[in-house]
């Protein structure tokens, strides 16, 4: 094995490292880019589920009349 290893030139050997650090750079950039994305989701879900139960405790601490009040402002079809 190591005399066919031996058989590459130098300078092929040079480029086939080159292109090895290229593909590896590319693929952990890829995997980087992924997980930053999932944290990014799941700290936008954690941020949306905290402004919904606000707006459920807001409600809740409301009357009926001032909850359907506050309703009719964003209603379209009155």
């Amino acid at each position: 094995m190591t005399a066919l290893l031996s058989l590459i030139p130098a300078p092929v050997w040079a480029a086939l490292m080159g292109m090895a650090a290229l593909v590896v750079a590319w693929l952990k950039g890829r995997s980087d880019g992924a997980r930053g994305a999932a944290a990014k989701a799941r700290d936008k879900a954690a941020a949306d589920i905290t402004t919904a139960n606000e707006v459920q405790h807001d409600n809740a601490a409301k009357s009926g009349d001032d909850v359907r009040a506050d309703l009719a402002k964003w209603m379209r079809d009155k």
